[in-house]
């Protein structure tokens, strides 16, 4: 299959429009959940520390949403139950039930 100018262009514009659809279903207001890795340090059974990552699911409620920031479409600001802000990619939220 040959890749044309045209079918490039349709291609790039599609690939924009998802993103910026993406980002207007996680409008300020919205809760969303997100999953990050975290750092644990665990001891083996012979004392050896060794260091492993845990996958933990966290949910919060979208704050800002910065256009400009991400490759993929965006970055958002979001605050947790405890408070905390995180940054987060667009492409990484999903709308919590």
């Amino acid at each position: 299959m040959k890749i044309t100018k045209d079918l490039l262009r349709t291609l790039i514009k599609e690939q924009i429009q998802e993103a910026f659809r993406m980002e207007k279903d996680f409008q300020p207001g919205v809760e969303v959940t997100w999953n990050s890795l975290e750092k644990v340090e665990k001891t083996t059974a012979s004392g050896k520390t060794k260091i492993d990552y845990e996958r933990k699911q966290l949910s919060g409620t979208v704050e800002e949403l910065l256009r400009s920031g991400g490759e993929k479409g965006g970055v958002v600001i979001v605050r947790d139950k405890e408070g905390n802000s995180h940054e987060v990619e667009v492409s990484e939220l999903t709308a919590a039930e």
